[in-house]
């Protein structure tokens, strides 16, 4: 009788042991190790946006800031001024504070000036803004395609900004 009384008082713990064991979750999840965009794909897919936005991309080229420092458009606009320039890490570094910060995902498009008087414009679209991840896993938080789409609808929004504002 003893051994009952002793197995009715385990009981109520045995019980409140599996419910929290079986209540808990799965371990947390570390996120999929990501890379950034690479800068000759970033190329092609900012032309690409341009073409579909109705302007034709011209080839990049180097141009001086308002700081004196320079900076390299890697895709212009025909018949225009403005560009845009896809800074890497390396880009970034390079320049310094001759270029603002980079963006966060949730808030606007860096520009960058040149010319004389700042007249001519430059999106600056960071590469660290435009991550995919590894394919490791079986759960993709951020594709590739997801990604270049970014990036495409960050060009277009540009384009369609710079022609309303008439830059040059």
């Amino acid at each position: 009788m003893r051994e009952h009384g002793e197995l009715s008082r385990l009981c109520p713990w045995l019980l409140v042991a599996a419910l929290l064991h079986g209540c808990s979750g799965p371990d947390a999840r570390t996120p999929n190790p990501t890379r950034p965009l690479d800068e000759r794909r970033a190329v092609e897919v900012i032309r690409r946006a341009i073409t579909d936005e109705g302007a034709e991309p011209v080839p990049g080229r180097d141009i001086q800031l308002v700081s004196g420092k320079t900076l390299t458009i890697d895709v212009g606009v025909k018949d225009h001024e403005f560009g845009i320039a896809y800074i890497t890490a390396e880009d970034a570094q390079k320049l310094g504070d001759a270029i603002p910060p980079p963006n966060k995902k949730d808030e606007r498009l860096r520009l960058a000036r040149a010319g004389e008087e700042g007249e001519i414009r430059i999106v600056l679209l960071y590469q660290e803004n435009y991550l995919y991840d590894d394919l490791a896993g079986a759960v993709h938080e951020q594709t590739t395609i997801t990604c270049e789409r970014s990036l495409a609808r960050d060009v277009q929004d540009f384009i369609t900004h710079a022609k309303t504002q008439k830059y040059k």
